[in-house]
């Protein structure tokens, strides 16, 4: 069986786009997938931004915390970790890179 690297540019260009704008210390919620050919391994396929933090604007906050909380919904059955950005784009170049 080979490994299977799994190489998502689109992913890791719309993390650093969140990195440069948002800082290193965003928090996210890694979202993991299997693939057919390689049942044994997970790789981070997506994310999610992490709670939102409060800030001045209420309204906002609580809009973004609704938004949060379906989001969570969608991943309840699927294998995620909480992380900064930073750490999630670390994690998607090793992954890139895996042979």
């Amino acid at each position: 069986m080979n490994n299977v690297s799994y190489d998502n540019e689109e992913l890791l260009s719309e993390v650093r786009q969140d990195m440069a704008e948002f800082g290193k210390d965003l928090q996210v919620i890694a979202i993991y997938s299997i693939f057919p050919e390689d049942p044994d391994k997970y790789y981070i396929t997506d994310y999610i931004w992490g709670e939102p933090v409060h800030d001045s604007n209420m309204d906002i906050y609580e809009e973004e915390l609704e938004i949060h909380k379906k989001e969570l919904e969608t991943i309840k059955f699927t294998k995620h970790e909480e992380m900064n950005i930073e750490e999630l784009y670390t994690k998607l170049l090793e992954q890139a890179k895996t042979i």
